[in-house]
């Protein structure tokens, strides 16, 4: 059986973000301009009335909530249309970490391109985020029906239910590298790659997840301490008393929010793709110059 270093494919995401930082960059431009597409979409969808609510925040404390509710269930379309056009923003950022990791030649912008792959990749999150929901559902169905059993009934059919769930997670989590990697669907075959393969995955995978908590927490630190040189977060809310240094404050924080939201992609997915590549190909494959 052809292993992998599970620590050297969690480092991926650090590997490509100290040399490519021009272009994790500009996946934060067009990342940004794909949020404001969906904003855009979601205000065209949704209807004047629920804008108006969420304009006011009444969203929360609307005093009919039946009338919200049937609000929200006629606003399904909406949510289904944000939801599909989000899934294809994210995969055209993974397939453009891909592509760098797996495929360095082919260029588009930044390496991002909207072809193909990315649809393929679009259709395997969207499969992969209705089977986390399903399980999301699954789990309140039986927490309500184990609680009537007793407080321990309740405990272990959770944390049965959570480990199955990460097993099932682990076992497909070659499927997007795979899937851009052969050009074609392939959860199956990735089912089959990771088998006797879950616990060196899952040490990648909390690897991976560790380290972008550090960086999470030193860009925080960061962004908190860039928000107090500049009047507090106070000053950035009072719009009457905006000043170069607090405007310079609020740019700051949105690009560093943005940077930790690509970041997040890149040093979850980057160390799948490595994963993939030492897996199927053989553990001496060196990571492609970017």
């Amino acid at each position: 059986m052809i292993k992998f270093s599970p620590s050297d494919a969690a480092l991926e995401g650090f590997r490509l973000t100290r040399e490519r930082p021009g272009t994790i960059l500009a996946w934060c431009a067009v990342y940004l301009a794909g949020l404001f597409i969906i904003a855009l979409a979601m205000t065209a969808t949704l209807g004047p009335k629920f804008v108006e609510l969420a304009r006011k925040g009444e969203l929360v404390t609307a005093q009919d909530p039946e009338a919200l509710a049937t609000l929200l269930g006629g606003s399904w379309p909406a949510f289904i249309v944000v939801l599909m056009m989000t899934v294809l923003l994210i995969s055209v950022i993974m397939g453009g970490i891909y592509r760098l990791v797996m495929r360095p030649s082919e260029h588009g912008f930044a390496h991002l391109r909207l072809g193909m792959d990315e649809l393929r990749l679009a259709v395997v999150n969207l499969v992969l985020v209705l089977v986390g929901a399903a399980f999301l559902l699954l789990g309140v169905i039986v927490s309500q029906i184990a609680a009537q059993g007793g407080g321990m009934v309740a405990v272990v059919s959770d944390l049965v239910l959570v480990c199955i769930t990460i097993w099932i997670g682990v076992r497909l989590s070659l499927v997007t590298p795979m899937t851009f990697d052969s050009g074609r669907i392939a959860f199956r075959a990735a089912w089959r790659l990771t088998r006797n393969r879950f616990w060196p995955l899952l040490g990648m995978v909390v690897l991976a997840v560790i380290f972008y908590i550090i960086v999470w927490v030193l860009m925080s630190v960061i962004s908190l301490g860039v928000v107090a040189l500049c009047g507090g977060e106070q000053a950035l809310k009072d719009v009457t008393k905006l000043t170069p240094l607090t405007g310079l404050a609020a740019v700051a924080t949105l690009v560093l929010q943005l940077l930790l939201q690509i970041l997040q992609i890149v040093m979850i997915y980057g160390p799948f793709a490595v994963a993939y590549q030492q897996v199927a190909k053989g553990p001496d494959v060196p990571a492609q110059p970017a």
